[in-house]
């Protein structure tokens, strides 16, 4: 029995799929099932059964996993040369929120062991694919429940006004009803900050006129020339460098969370546990500055 094997074993795990791990593995599916099959006869028993168009690891294969997933380990700890997807594997990070993409990129991962790779798309179409084994983690404030899924807290957003600073009352608050009084500006292609202002709107109980942005690049030069005021989010804060620009806090109510979600069956799976930590670990210092 070879490293090897347990390497295409340990792959087609991830995925579910023999196809999939030979796409990744850059080995063609004849020779991957080759393997699979060879290394089943040598342990005596079936390590999938086919489920539909899909694998699903048989009663001894999950038991195994945990064993193979550790010889991986070791095997990498002494320098035995493995496949570059599983010595330094890629973890698949879908991410509702862009701002939150861009946030991340900013931090470089100084754990040199795995990359992370972010996918920004619908919550739900996230979801969806984390279920399928397509990627391996979900950052999204869509609450699901889903047997199949574990959830855990990330970070909460809130809310906060952007202004000039002549905009406000002795240069440090402003009242609703003087709020009203300044148009809002909204990015007028950006379903999602149409929303985040409309809640704040409803919230404040006022009723302003709109200014809408085609260019999100122009929003920090409208509210130089104090155009009106922009809602953002707190992670967001960072993006205004202007020093006249202002920023007022709202009620926690608004706040928005944020979830982590993994796979329960990829708990197995080399990294995972550590890119979660890793995620956390950033965002929690994010949300408590």
């Amino acid at each position: 029995m070879s490293i090897e094997k347990l390497e295409y074993f340990y792959m087609i795990a991830r995925y579910n799929s023999i196809s999939k791990a030979s796409t990744e593995l850059y080995i063609s599916i004849s020779s991957l099932s080759s393997a699979l099959k060879s290394l089943e006869n040598e342990l005596g028993y079936a390590l999938f059964i086919r489920n539909g168009k899909k694998l699903v690891l048989s009663e001894d294969g999950e038991r195994i996993l945990p064993c193979v997933k550790r010889i991986i380990e070791e095997a990498n700890k002494i320098n035995i040369p493995l496949y570059q997807k599983i010595a330094q594997p890629s973890i698949k990070v879908g991410v509702s929120d862009s701002a939150l993409i861009f946030e991340a990129d900013r931090h470089h991962c100084l754990d040199e062991t795995f990359n992370l790779q972010f996918i920004n798309a619908a919550p739900l179409e996230l979801l969806t694919q984390l279920k399928e084994k397509q990627i391996d983690l979900v950052i999204t404030n869509c609450l699901v429940e889903d047997p199949a899924l574990e959830r855990s807290s990330l970070i909460q957003l809130t809310p906060l006004v952007a202004m000039h600073s002549s905009f406000l009352h002795h240069g440090k608050e402003i009242s609703p009803v003087s709020l009203e009084k300044l148009p809002f500006i909204v990015l007028t292609d950006h379903i999602g900050h149409h929303i985040l202002t409309k809640r704040v709107v409803e919230y404040l109980d006022i009723k302003p006129d709109y200014l809408f942005c085609h260019d999100s690049l122009g929003i920090n030069k409208w509210l130089n020339e104090k155009k009106g005021v922009f809602i953002i989010r707190s992670i967001e804060k960072d993006l205004f460098l202007n020093k006249e620009i202002k920023f007022i806090s709202l009620s926690k109510a608004l706040g928005i969370d944020y979830y982590l979600y993994k796979n329960k069956s990829n708990s197995q799976m080399l990294k995972i546990d550590e890119s979660e930590r890793y995620l956390k670990n950033l965002f929690t210092k994010k949300g408590n500055k």
